[in-house]
């Protein structure tokens, strides 16, 4: 019916009333037909009023002119959509009314308008406008589905488009401009221009791909819509950059949506809303859009409606900022957690030290009470032996207060000064102290950490006694190749297996006293660069072993295993 109407237009002319009438009627089955708005949206008063007008004065003042400037604009819609359909019958309908649209333009209104200037052919004219309608009966009786047609009523290329348009008026022009100039005929002129744009076409084909030795025409144009997304590179970058200097997330993303107007293309503000902080950026009155990628909500205001495309392309951009903001606030939380662990293991290693102190001065306080009124030289010598110990070991659990998680330098005790200051404090009926090699010419390289080591593992010992009387415990300090070595054994009975395969691995609890301290100096050992290990686990001989990894473990005997 569109083209019937325009048909008619042609029949009639432009000069007749009926003609201009029937040009309106044209118009309004074309703004049903169009493309470009969705069918449910609504014109407004304001955009009503303009359609109302510029119909008007295209019917008022209709022309030859007017009908070749809108016959070559409805040619390159219907171009732009010719090759969206996918269905072999709707392409061929509007293969036919693109071909209709050509042949009016080039063999009917063109001549007809020309016939002022006597160029043009009258009997090609109404040749074209008695057989042209042939094309319409053609494409009335072609089998295409309504339903599969409105699907894709408003896709247009508009690539396609521009280029049927551009090639009808290098047609056009090129006719006249060949006809004024050398005073030739319309189908003349027509003629040599059809030849030298077909040759021009030949000729941009060839070198489009011309396969001879270089990329050609089209790798160049391929290069260029590859870099389309060139704002989207040049965002990441910046973000790559603005994540270097900037540790804050939520400064961050307020730094970085304040970029967003000035590197996408249409945005003018918007408004974002992180884990625990928003804002507003930019202006912030326009159509609004929001995207949300994790716990990250970003609104942005553009001037008009994004297209689809443009939607999916800010939908990308607000991706990538949303991966940058989780990634600064895992980071953030990351240390908070980090901090707030290293301040829980220093507390449990600070607890265990303290009260390895509290049992030594509730020996001195023992002794004291046994001493009377009078003090004995047993306690005199306690005294000068402990109390420098107990100063110098609340001296380093202050320390470690003072930066938690970092471990303090370790200063080299000589294996025999260690080993007699221990053998002093816990030497009973129930307990030996046995030196295996030259203690002469060893070293203890952590005496902190061999002490709680050995103190943790005499107390769980002791705490065993309560259910397993006359356990006896042997503490051994080994010169190795490779380190001073530290065992504590017991001949009582075996530790759970259940429990063993747990013990120096996590945190647990156990009627014997076992799990916590014995973690920690696990973890204590391991950041010194020891290993603490269940050497043995059977009844009759329960052992840990406190050593360097390389270390070669040594016999009572001094042999080498």
């Amino acid at each position: 019916m569109l083209l019937g109407a325009l048909h008619l237009v042609f029949a009639l002319g432009p000069e007749s009333v009926i003609g201009r009438w029937l040009f309106l009627s044209h118009i309004g089955l074309g703004l049903l037909w169009q493309p470009f708005v969705q069918p449910r949206r609504r014109f407004g008063p304001g955009a009503t009023l303009i359609v109302v007008l510029s119909a008007a004065f295209l019917a008022f003042f209709l022309n030859w002119g007017i009908l070749l400037l809108w016959t070559m604009l409805l040619a390159g819609v219907v171009g732009g959509k010719v090759f969206m359909f996918p269905d072999r019958w709707e392409r061929l309908f509007h293969l036919a009314a693109l071909g209709y649209l050509v042949t009016v333009v080039l063999a009917l209104i063109l001549p007809a308008s020309l016939l002022s200037l006597n160029l043009g052919e009258p009997m090609l004219a109404r040749l074209v406008l008695y057989l042209s309608p042939l094309i319409l009966l053609f494409m009335a009786a072609l089998p295409v589905k309504q339903g599969m047609a409105e699907e894709r009523a408003e896709i247009v290329d508009f690539v396609y488009g521009m280029f049927v348009f551009l090639l009808l008026a290098v047609i056009v022009l090129g006719s006249l401009s060949y006809s004024l100039l050398f005073k030739a005929g319309f189908l003349e002129s027509q003629l040599i221009t059809l030849g030298v744009v077909a040759g021009v076409l030949l000729l941009l084909g060839f070198i489009w791909d011309p396969r001879a030795g270089f990329a050609g025409l089209g790798a160049a144009v391929a290069q260029h819509v590859m870099t389309l997304g060139l704002p989207v590179e040049e965002w990441l970058q910046s973000l790559a950059e603005l994540g270097k200097n900037e540790e804050d997330p939520d400064h961050f993303l307020a730094l970085a949506c304040a970029e967003l107007p000035k590197r996408l293309p249409g945005v003018k503000g918007g408004r974002w809303e992180g884990i625990g902080a928003q804002d507003v950026f930019g202006d912030p009155k326009g159509y609004r859009t929001a995207f949300t990628h994790g716990r990250l909500s970003v609104e942005l205001v553009t001037r008009f409606e994004p297209s689809p495309a443009l939607r999916w392309h800010y939908d990308l951009v607000v991706r990538l900022l949303s991966e940058f903001y989780l990634g600064k606030w895992r980071a953030q939380e990351l240390k908070r957690l980090s901090y707030i662990q290293a301040v829980y293991e220093t507390g449990a290693r600070l607890t265990h030290d303290v009260k390895n102190l509290l049992q030594s001065l509730d020996t001195l306080c023992a002794v004291a009470n046994e001493a009377g009124v009078s003090p004995s030289p047993r306690f005199g010598e306690l005294l000068r032996r402990q109390l420098p110990e107990i100063s110098s070991r609340l001296r380093q659990t202050l320390d470690k207060l003072v930066e938690p998680g970092r471990r303090l330098p370790a200063a080299p005790m000589p294996a025999d000064d260690w080993l007699a200051s221990l053998e002093k404090r816990y030497a009973d009926a129930d307990t030996r102290v046995i030196a295996v090699g030259d203690l002469l010419t060893c070293h203890v390289e952590d005496p902190a950490l061999f002490s709680s080591v050995a103190e943790n593992l005499l107390q769980n010992i002791n705490a065993k006694r309560l259910t397993q009387p006359g356990v006896q415990a042997t503490l051994r300090l080994v010169c190795a190749q490779g380190g001073t070595v530290l065992e504590v054994s017991d001949d009582g009975r075996a530790i759970p297996a259940a429990l063993a395969d747990r013990l120096l691995k996590e945190r647990v609890t156990s009627e014997d006293g076992l799990g916590i301290g014995l973690y920690q100096c696990a973890r204590q050992a391991e950041e010194a660069g020891y290993r603490l290990e269940l050497a043995s686990n059977i009844d009759g001989c329960v052992s840990f072993r406190l050593a360097r990894p390389d270390a070669q473990r040594v016999d009572s005997a001094g042999v080498t295993p």
